[in-house]
């Protein structure tokens, strides 16, 4: 007989066959174990090594012995007559066919199964009672090639490679966001739960991936070990692991060389058509990588602290690599968002801090043409400075570079409102939280425009969604007492975002909670801890009923503002309230050139919910006789109405200016329609808004007359929650307004 037919005449092949198949349901429930009690990481390795050791012995021994009914005997002391081998292979067959049915079905029928998701009736009903369900139903399905890779752990022995570490994850992370098809959660979600020992189900169903990248790196010496691992978010199942160890001569060689070995791995278990080619890292002194890293994290806090920190560091950086284009384009960003212009975190005069940050975009682009930080900063540079095109150009090309970029991403959303595009930016931002849930700019951001375009719901998820993955933190409770104030409880805002400790509080939210008081008429009676930013006093005196000092506070922060929006803004305000018409025209011609034109495009926001002060330059250039302009004024304050609404605008406060271009326009019953409109969508309104210069025609009007006193129930029940006595009528000044007619 051959030497194959002797194989199959003593079973061999049936033998390892079920051997092969009873193994891969050992690997399972190795892995399986592993994750359910926390054994450690090479438990299912080494399960995988013991297997495959002991599969040559089984063949050996299923050739050497034979099971007869007397028992286990060498084959060659069987004789063909007592071998018994015909009725083991019948047996051994019933076996492999059914081993083989059972692993089949384990691969084959998940395919066929539901995913066990929420139904949107199910959620919507518990919704009252579940902020789980709430979350559930605010993220969309999970797709199979979805990833987030988590920051590597750093196994060093002195604990000093952990800016390493980090760079082999983000490095990863840009690269797997550029292959088509493949959804990769942004950084600022990925590295939230740096540290935290979570269940890798739990983060999955944050960030709405299948799958997560995580490892480990030990170096010591001149050696590094790197170890990675894929696993099924489902059900904890590691797809595929790899160790690799590596020389530590070149930090930068070894980082691309291991990403691009675990990228291959990854496209492959993740069926990706190829593993695109990774583009080698800007190579820079190491001790300048490691300053840079650090002071890039200190940055994404948008703590004003932490980003002097972050300046202090790239400054080293830059010191000891003077090409190094990261650096720089990190530093123009840095001096970007510590400027004292709204919308950002620092108190750097604005034109001080945005002539820095031009210097350092055009020196980053210089020393690297395709650098995405770079582009994303000067497209918000030309945001600030009223170029919304070339905003919008910059920040797609910056996206273009690096389809992870969530600043870039952030940042179209602004320009595109520049436009009154409102749908537009809501969608640009979904993208944004569905890359990235936990990336605090853009949730702020998602929830401001859905509220107006009239999207409150999704809004509110996506904020609770934040809130649920930070407990506890400051920035959340922020978050939620924004989403009450939204949710017309001002009150249960305020007294929220009070629980804040004061050392966590900056000058930003400190303003925005002064501003809530004195929507309630709750103005020189606050005396707390919470005060205005400089720029902001001037209308503060104002509303307090400090009119000399408001003047004079409002005409030295233009003087010592003048590219700074605000300043304008505020200073305009002040004088149309003050009836200072002639100083306000003249202003405007002085500071604007007389063109519309230039006033619009001076006085854009950085987030543009509110077209600029147009209703007080009309009451002005009508006052003092400038007909045309005045004429010129309204038409390009109807323009901008239309055009955000048309871009999906449907908030309150759309109505309010709605309301307020009619009332200057002299149409007072369909003014008191967009004021009733605004009031049933958003309650109570601004207690001052009724003393406003420009509703002076409808004081007497019994509609308007009814809305002040129903807005007033509204405060007063507010400013009970808070224990503050009522306001009634006298507060206006208006003796007769609720009996004529």
């Amino acid at each position: 007989m051959s030497f194959l037919g002797e194989l199959k005449r003593r079973n061999v092949f049936r033998v390892a066959g079920v051997y092969v198949v009873v193994s891969w349901v050992i690997v399972q429930v190795a892995a399986t174990l592993e994750e359910a009690i926390s054994l450690p990481a090479w438990f299912d390795a080494v399960a995988v090594s013991f297997l495959a050791i002991a599969f040559p012995i089984v063949v050996v021994f299923a050739w050497a012995f034979e099971l007869t009914p007397e028992g286990i005997q060498r084959t060659s002391a069987v004789s063909t007559e007592d071998s018994i081998t015909e009725q083991t292979a019948s047996k051994l067959d019933m076996v492999l066919i059914l081993a083989l049915l059972v692993f089949a079905g384990a691969m084959v029928l998940p395919r066929f199964l539901p995913q066990e998701t929420v139904p949107a009736a199910e959620t919507v009903a518990s919704a009252s009672t579940s902020d789980e369900a709430m979350v559930a139903a605010a993220t969309p399905p999970v797709q199979d090639a979805s990833i987030a890779v988590l920051p590597f752990a750093d196994l060093s022995p002195d604990g000093d490679q952990e800016y390493f570490a980090d760079g082999i994850s983000e490095e990863l992370l840009n690269v797997l966001a550029q292959v088509d098809g493949m959804k990769v959660a942004g950084r600022t979600s990925s590295f939230a739960f740096k540290g935290r020992n979570e269940d890798l189900r739990e983060i999955g169903q944050v960030l709405n991936v299948a799958h997560i990248l995580e490892g480990s790196v030990r170096s010591q010496g001149d050696k590094v070990r790197v170890t990675a691992q894929l696993i099924q978010v489902s059900d904890g199942f590691h797809l595929w692991s790899q160790t690799y160890d590596r020389d530590l001569s070149d930090i930068f060689a070894v980082q691309d060389d291991i990403a691009q070995q675990i990228l291959v791995a990854m496209t492959d278990e993740l069926m990706s058509d190829k593993a695109p080619s990774i583009a080698p890292a800007a190579r820079t002194d190491i001790s300048a990588f490691n300053l840079f890293l650090e002071a890039r994290d200190l940055i994404s806090t948008r703590d004003e602290a932490a980003m002097q920190r972050a300046l202090e560091l790239l400054n080293q950086a830059i010191e000891i690599d003077p090409t190094y284009a990261p650096a720089y384009a990190s530093r123009a960003k840095a001096y970007t968002l510590l400027s004292d212009r709204p919308g950002s975190y620092g108190s750097i005069p604005a034109k001080e801090a945005l002539a820095h940050a031009r210097a350092n975009v055009d020196k980053a682009l210089a020393l690297d043409s395709k650098l995405a930080d770079a582009y994303a900063v000067q497209g918000l540079i030309n945001a600030d400075t009223g170029r919304p095109d070339f905003a919008v150009s910059s920040l797609r090309r910056a996206i273009e570079l690096n389809p992870n970029s969530l600043d870039a991403r952030n940042w179209l959303g602004l320009a595109l409102s520049f436009n009154g595009r409102l749908r537009d930016v809501a969608d640009q931002l979904k993208t944004l939280v569905d890359i990235d849930p936990l990336y605090r700019p853009g949730v702020t951001n998602t929830i401001l425009y859905n509220y107006r375009i009239g999207d409150f719901e999704t809004a509110k998820k996506v904020g609770e969604r934040y809130i649920r993955a930070n407990p506890g933190r400051a920035e959340s409770i922020r978050l939620q007492s924004g989403l009450l104030n939204l949710d017309n409880q001002p009150a249960e805002s305020i007294l929220l975002q009070e629980t804040v400790p004061l050392e966590e509080f900056d000058r930003r939210t400190s303003g925005e909670l002064r501003s809530q008081y004195y929507d309630l008429g709750i103005n020189a009676e606050y005396n707390g801890p919470h005060k205005l930013r400089p720029l902001f006093e001037p209308y503060g005196d104002f509303k307090e009923g400090n009119e000399s000092e408001a003047l004079a506070k409002a005409r030295k922060a233009v003087a010592d503002f003048p590219e700074y929006y605000a300043a304008h803004t505020i200073y305009i305000r002040v004088l149309s309230e003050t009836k200072s018409d002639a100083e306000l025209a003249g202003h405007f011609a002085s500071a604007f050139d007389g063109s519309l034109e230039t006033y619009a495009t001076k006085l854009r926001p950085s987030v543009t919910v509110n077209p600029p002060p147009y209703s007080e330059l009309a009451l002005a250039l009508r006052t003092v006789g400038d007909n045309a302009g005045y004429d010129d004024a309204m038409q390009r304050w109807r323009f901008t109405i239309d055009m955000f609404r048309a871009g999906g605008d449907v908030s309150p406060g759309r109505d309010l200016d709605e309301a307020l271009y009619l009332a200057i326009a002299g149409d007072d019953e369909a003014s008191i329609d967009f004021l009733e409109s605004a009031f049933a969508k958003r309650h109570p309104l601004d207690v001052f808004l009724f003393k406003s210069r420009a509703f002076k025609s409808l004081e007497l009007h019994p509609r308007f007359a009814a809305l002040r006193r129903a807005n007033l129930v509204r405060v007063n029940e507010e400013r009970a929650i808070l224990g503050y006595p009522p306001l009634d009528e006298s507060y206006y000044g208006i003796e007769t307004a609720s009996t004529s007619d």
